[in-house]
């Protein structure tokens, strides 16, 4: 497979909150030289927007852009184009990312979220490659994900099938940054790790990240537990031991060949997959989890750019 001939091509564009990247889509799984903007958030939506077209165009380098598909972090509707809110893009609630792309570039948009097209990403070409029912799990300063079920890409009824971070963890865990009580975002994500790190040495707890020179962040937390701190070792485990029962409760009701996990915090490595792991006996079920693979995703930064352009080709090469 190949983008469309006669001088157009398709462009898939990963947006984030600090970075806009987009690339002209050259095969199922793979892209040409990325364009890297500034996200202009604090400007509001429609400078954003205008920055998405600008690197749209740049990437097309003079070409036709026959049409493009992008990855928006938060929940949408990716049959109307609709964002219902993007937690850090102030004003997106309820923005017609679709309808107001297209008007910039001129050509049809397909929208999804980014994490889901993460997950694309890995089922076509990373860790879920040649598998039927595929999960992704992502674990940054949130924890996100996607379902590829039946060799389809699966968003629901509303669009926002696969928000995994937002499972129940425990009753009476910390909020997450959405308000709910007691979700796995709550408990598993970098954010929240910094978080407890810090309400935990500002209650008195012995240990070295009292000392933490700047922000205590989830990076200074792994370092911590990589030195032997007992408090940041027991975060992490909490976090792992989390996010392994929330994949084990997948595991049964799913029943996925393999599930990926990806994400920022996955550079802790055995921090949190040991745990994770552990854990997921503690929920699954024993013959769905002896046939699933539990793995670390493959795309790395990469997944959300491979998932949008390799869906800007499944969903818009007729165009051409």
């Amino acid at each position: 497979m190949s983008p469309p001939e006669a001088g157009g091509v398709l462009v898939g564009v990963d947006l984030g909150g600090t970075q806009i990247r987009a690339a002209v889509a050259t095969g199922p799984g793979t892209h040409g030289e990325p364009v890297r903007r500034r996200t202009p958030a604090a400007d509001g939506p429609q400078a954003v927007l205008d920055a998405v077209a600008a690197a749209v165009r740049q990437a097309a380098a003079g070409a036709q852009c026959l049409g493009l598909a992008i990855g928006i972090p938060g929940p949408l509707d990716p049959a109307t184009g609709v964002v219902y809110d993007a937690p850090h893009l102030p004003g997106w609630r309820g923005l017609e990312a679709g309808r107001l792309l297209s008007e910039r570039c001129g050509c049809p948009v397909v929208v999804n979220n980014d994490a889901k097209l993460a997950a694309f990403a890995e089922w076509t070409r990373g860790a879920g490659r040649g598998t039927r029912n595929f999960v992704f799990v992502t674990v940054s300063t949130g924890v996100g994900g996607g379902l590829v079920l039946d060799g389809e890409l699966y968003t629901g009824t509303a669009g926002t099938a696969g928000e995994l971070g937002h499972v129940p963890a425990s009753p009476d865990g910390p909020r997450c940054g959405q308000g709910h009580v007691g979700c796995l975002e709550g408990v598993a994500s970098g954010t929240a790790i910094a978080e407890r790190a810090r309400a935990a040495v500002d209650a008195g707890e012995r240990s070295t990240l009292r000392d933490a020179k700047g922000e205590l962040d989830a990076r200074a937390v792994e370092t911590a537990a990589l030195a032997g701190d007992d408090l940041a070792n027991r975060l992490f485990a909490e976090a792992g031991r989390a996010l392994g029962r929330a994949v084990g409760g997948l595991v049964n009701v799913l029943s996925p060949d393999v599930v990926a996990v990806g994400g920022g915090l996955l550079g802790a490595g055995d921090l949190l997959f040991t745990p994770l792991r552990d854990a997921l006996g503690e929920i699954a079920f024993a013959e769905p989890l002896a046939r699933c693979r539990v793995v670390p995703a493959q795309l790395g930064t990469d997944a959300g750019l491979v998932g949008a352009t390799s869906w800007a080709l499944v969903r818009l090469r007729s165009v051409g």
